[in-house]
């Protein structure tokens, strides 16, 4: 089976919907750019481009969001006048890379080099609360400010069928985690997170070994940072290089 992007857990907000683009807002995460963009479905000219961006700008403006974003088409590369548009107007440029792990391709680095003492588990009523506790560490990472507001964002995501969390617990405190999405031909790992303290102690590992063990022969889908070592890790580990694509964001 071939995947794309479009097999990632995306917003489901669509508010407006043209033959050039998908506008996704979400009004209960309006400071969250992965809820509120633009998606481009096929790759826009300068004066589409120029146009798409007043609207948005426009639609943030109207819920006071200090950021535009813009999603471009996946294997698509950016022409030159829009490239030199981004960069005299202060926008930043992300490229997102696509990984798979088929069943059985995947090869784990650091083994048997996780704490004695670490368990990783499904998210349970018993770790939530450790489990809530180490993903407010990771988004204080941010700031303190976005980390409470996505205190509801992040408990809000249980009510998501599809959602199954894991948690690394060593001594009763969540040390590591990954927020599973299952699918009924894939399983998307996202927010791969381990604390500061416990990082280089091979918890990674242990957490991409359970979801391999419990994937039931589906193929492991992440997305990385093309600009992020972890993704030099991913390739040790024997994942497959999909696809990329751009991300664009402005700071109003």
């Amino acid at each position: 089976m071939t995947f794309s992007f479009k097999d990632i857990e995306t917003s489901k907000s669509i508010v407006k919907e043209t033959s050039l683009y998908t506008h996704h807002h979400n009004a209960d995460a309006l400071f969250m750019h992965i809820e509120n963009y633009v998606i481009f479905h096929r790759v826009p000219t300068f004066a589409e481009f120029l146009e798409t961006e007043a609207y948005l700008k426009s639609e943030h403006q109207k819920y006071d969001q200090d950021f535009i974003k813009f999603i471009w088409p996946e294997d698509c590369e950016i022409p030159q006048p829009i490239i030199s548009y981004l960069g005299s107007n202060d926008f930043s440029l992300d490229i997102l890379e696509l990984y798979a792990a088929p069943p059985g391709t995947f090869v784990p680095t650091r083994i048997n080099e996780a704490p004695s003492d670490v368990k990783v588990e499904w998210m349970n009523a018993d770790n939530r609360n450790a489990y809530l506790a180490l993903s407010a560490q990771a988004d204080k990472e941010v700031s303190e400010t976005f980390a409470k507001q996505k205190q509801p964002y992040t408990q809000a995501k249980f009510d998501n069928p599809a959602f199954c969390p894991i948690v690394a617990i060593c001594s009763d405190e969540a040390v590591g985690s990954i927020d599973l999405y299952l699918k009924e031909d894939s399983v998307e790992i996202d927010n791969f997170y381990v604390g500061k303290d416990s990082r280089c102690k091979g918890i990674g590992t242990a957490l991409q070994q359970f979801v391999m063990e419990h994937a039931d022969r589906k193929t492991v889908l992440l997305v990385a940072d093309a600009a992020d070592t972890a993704r030099e890790m991913y390739n040790r580990q024997n994942y497959t290089y999909i696809s990329f694509r751009y991300e664009l964001l402005k700071i109003l």
